[in-house]
């Protein structure tokens, strides 16, 4: 009984920490906020967490894990796979976090995020497999579509960011989004 309440305060503590990392970003979230969120005491918080830079390593590892799973079980579509870590992003908290926190600590270090370059590489591997079985055309480089879908993705999780009360949610921007690529890259 207490280990099960101990492993539900962890992970309400998780779910309130991520939302605050998708709305502050980590430098603008605060551990009184992710408390009170939790409806939680800070002595509940330090019983799980020593600090919010833990907090936000326990979210990359679980993110890095699930992003993971996602490439693996895409299948052949890139419009499955992009569709797919949108619905991800609208539905798990505690992935959209991870994604926005991985983000911002790239962009902060002036570095590529490694989970936007291993989707790249796993995007133009898919194109280049479409080209192969003519369901994508041969008219852009695989390379620069790849790079392609990767903005419009991480387009999409900035909109979403910074406009959280737009009305539908990321999966509904990319799929409207795919609208415009489907003469390049297909359904």
């Amino acid at each position: 009984m207490k280990q099960t309440r101990a492993r539900h305060t962890h992970e309400l503590l998780m779910d309130s920490a991520a939302a605050e990392f998708v709305r502050h970003g980590f430098s603008g979230t605060n551990l009184s906020d992710v408390v009170a969120r939790a409806r939680l005491t800070k002595g509940a918080l330090y019983g799980h967490f020593t600090s919010k830079a833990e907090l936000a390593e326990e979210l990359g590892r679980r993110f890095e894990r699930a992003w993971g799973e996602v490439l693996a079980s895409s299948g052949a579509s890139p419009r499955r796979l992009v569709i797919e870590l949108a619905r991800r992003v609208d539905d798990d908290v505690q992935f959209a976090a991870g994604l926005r926190l991985t983000r911002d600590a790239a962009l902060g270090d002036q570095r590529d995020p490694a989970p936007f370059g291993a989707l790249r590489r796993h995007l133009e591997a898919l194109i280049h497999e479409g080209r192969r079985e003519g369901r994508i055309g041969a008219d852009h480089e695989p390379g620069l579509l790849a790079r392609f879908v990767v903005a419009l993705l991480m387009g999409a999780c900035s909109n979403r960011w910074t406009a959280a009360d737009r009305a539908g949610g990321m999966e509904e921007q990319v799929r409207e989004m795919w609208d415009v690529v489907v003469p390049v890259l297909g359904d």
